[in-house]
């Protein structure tokens, strides 16, 4: 009789344990729900408004920048002269933030007017925009100036991403 009891008692053990690791289990998913939706509701309320804009040109270009201007839909944003040893930075592959602020999620237009000279010595000016919309995460947009070796000049080209 009392093999009986004892088999009986840890046969409930067994399925007391199982149970336990289940609701163990479950909580662990709660809790794991709970701070997903935690930082969902931090994102959508406290929504960064933060855009950072960026200048890079192919490293060992033969065009030299001598400034750039910045509009963001109609205002100006920024400007920067390059000082020679600048430009050797940026020509040996660095990166240049040229605006960190505050924008309005929506739609929104860069413009950028680069002054410079071409490899053949001659100046240029040239304007580009882009459009481009700001969502509930940081924006970083990147203007890259580059070769085009084909046709001996130049382009721009954008790359963003969110955070």
């Amino acid at each position: 009789m009392a093999a009986v009891i004892l088999c009986l008692t840890q046969a409930s053990m067994a399925q007391d344990e199982g149970l336990s690791g289940r609701i163990q289990s479950i909580k662990e998913g709660v809790l794991n729900l709970n701070r997903d939706l935690s930082l969902l509701e931090d994102e959508l309320m406290y929504a960064s408004s933060e855009a950072s804009f960026y200048l890079s040109i192919d490293a060992g270009s033969p065009i030299r920048l001598v400034d750039i201007n910045l509009t963001l839909d109609g205002n100006h944003i920024g400007y920067h002269f390059y000082s020679e040893q600048e430009f050797q930075a940026l020509s040996q592959g660095g990166i240049q933030r040229l605006y960190n602020g505050n924008i309005e999620s929506g739609r929104h237009t860069l413009e950028a007017t680069i002054t410079g000279y071409s490899p053949d010595g001659k100046d240029f000016r040239k304007s580009t925009q882009y459009e481009f919309t700001k969502g509930p995460a940081k924006k970083r947009i990147e203007l890259r100036v580059l070769d085009d070796l084909d046709g001996q000049k130049h382009r721009f080209d954008f790359r963003e991403w969110d955070e």
